[in-house]
């Protein structure tokens, strides 16, 4: 399988703070936010060194994740892709894909979003080929990545009505990164595409998430989010 993270983005919710900071970079304790993530793929027990490729797509910033994470992180060794650009997380996908084993599934986790060990694994397990994260989310406010559910089936994975959202983790077969790969590769969500996939006819299901842990997000505010993501971080170093 291949460990995809999508690590390219400008961050421009984390304001003049991504001028001179990869978001996933931003410092929780005395680590980057990434590196968590790193830590959960290593302690799911799914991972496996030799068979399975983990791959950071980059482009903001990329060589502040370059020169801390190296070409090995504890043991692991890292490909990278480089989005020159900024089109789209679909586009950054495929660009994962490729530098990863072809014809093999892709996980993919949204570098500003945390996933602990044991939903990691439950995706990797799921026997669904293709499969999206859920969190009950229930608000005001708009969430284009709101998603429509039949069941654990996904009906709509983007622009939906339902009260879930989806979160940020996401199993693909090589069958719908292949159908990615039919569309156009000019700025367009990976959530998009997999409505058109959906839509042609391609089974995707979601798998809920209790937590929501990630970087930037704005509800019920900017500091009550900063303080559940420390609060994280501490709980995690047994602090």
């Amino acid at each position: 399988m291949n460990y995809v993270i999508l690590a390219a983005g400008s961050g421009s919710r984390m304001g003049s703070l991504s001028s001179y900071l990869q978001k996933c970079m931003y410092p929780v304790l005395d680590r980057p936010f990434l590196e968590y993530t790193l830590e959960s793929i290593r302690d799911s027990g799914a991972f496996r060194v030799g068979r399975d490729r983990l791959v950071l797509v980059v482009g903001h910033k990329a060589e502040q994740l370059h020169a801390y994470f190296g070409e090995s992180w504890n043991g692991v060794p890292i490909a990278y892709a480089f989005q020159a650009e900024p089109l789209g997380t679909a586009h950054a996908l495929l660009l994962g894909r490729a530098a990863g084993e072809p014809g093999e599934p892709c996980l993919v986790i949204q570098a500003d979003v945390w996933v602990d060990p044991s939903y990691l694994r439950a995706v990797v397990e799921h026997p669904a080929e293709n499969l999206l994260s859920a969190h009950r989310h229930e608000c005001d406010r708009r969430h284009d990545e709101r998603l429509d559910l039949d069941g654990d089936r996904v009906v709509r994975s983007f622009g939906g009505s339902g009260p879930y959202v989806e979160c940020g983790v996401w199993k693909m077969g090589p069958a719908l990164v292949d159908f990615m790969m039919s569309r156009k590769a000019d700025e367009y969500r990976a959530l998009i595409s997999v409505q058109a996939a959906i839509e042609a006819g391609v089974e995707v299901r979601a798998l809920e998430r209790e937590e929501w842990i990630h970087l930037g997000g704005t509800e019920p505010d900017t500091r009550s989010n900063l303080a559940a993501l420390y609060r994280f971080a501490l709980a995690r170093e047994g602090l």
